[in-house]
């Protein structure tokens, strides 16, 4: 008897939990989803001004810049459901190292956890903010001794701006997996760095992940 009922307690209190985590999912979405219908009719406001002749081209562009910036970080941060600080033991042990002298932010880093029965599969999103010669000095060293090598695709587009004399050409990707690839490792890796020198770590467990969806 007292078994059966600690039991029942037990699933009682992991279905309360599963729920409070599910209600609060849930409203992030549809704060992000708010924020989005927002950002939205700002950008058609600019566009409309645009195609009216009220304002320039570029002066339009700049607008819709801000506009995405301004949005962009609140997005984020209703929609990250499980932000994270630090790179997770098990990304840890693929080899994967965090930049040294970048900043984290922390709004749009997020992780799932294989020991989370709401997720079941581990995942890993970091992004870093720094120069950009910081930006790829680092992704070059994290790079190196994780075994990534740079992407074929970035590979491709290199040697077409060597062909063309393209000069404008920046950033970086390396990636362990050929993108829209049937064929993926067990964990696919990649470090990415943009022109204003964000760094982007991310790394998934694809066969847990693909378990999941057929469950599904």
């Amino acid at each position: 008897m007292f078994s059966c009922d600690f039991s029942e307690d037990a699933g009682d209190k992991t279905f309360n939990q599963q729920l409070q985590s599910l209600n609060s999912s849930l409203n992030k979405v549809d704060s992000a989803m708010v924020l989005i219908d927002e950002m939205q009719n700002e950008l058609d406001k600019v566009e409309e001004s645009r195609k009216n002749g009220l304002v320039e081209n570029e002066e339009a562009e700049m607008m819709n810049d801000r506009i995405k910036n301004r949005y962009g970080r609140r997005i984020a941060r209703n929609s990250n459901l499980n932000p994270t600080k630090r790179l997770p033991l098990w990304a840890g042990q693929l080899g994967l190292t965090e930049p040294q002298g970048m900043i984290l932010d922390e709004d749009y880093s997020q992780s799932t956890s294989e020991k989370n029965v709401n997720e079941g599969f581990n995942s890993v999103v970091m992004v870093y903010r720094g120069s950009y010669a910081q930006a790829m000095s680092q992704a070059s060293n994290i790079a190196a001794k994780a075994g990534i090598p740079m992407s074929k695709d970035f590979q491709d587009a290199q040697q077409l701006a060597v062909e063309y004399g393209i000069e404008t050409l920046k950033g970086m990707a390396y990636m362990n997996f050929e993108m829209g690839s049937a064929e993926l490792p067990e964990y696919t890796m990649s470090i990415t760095v943009d022109e204003d020198g964000t760094l982007t770590l991310s790394v998934t467990d694809t066969r847990k992940l693909a378990e999941q969806m057929d469950d599904e």
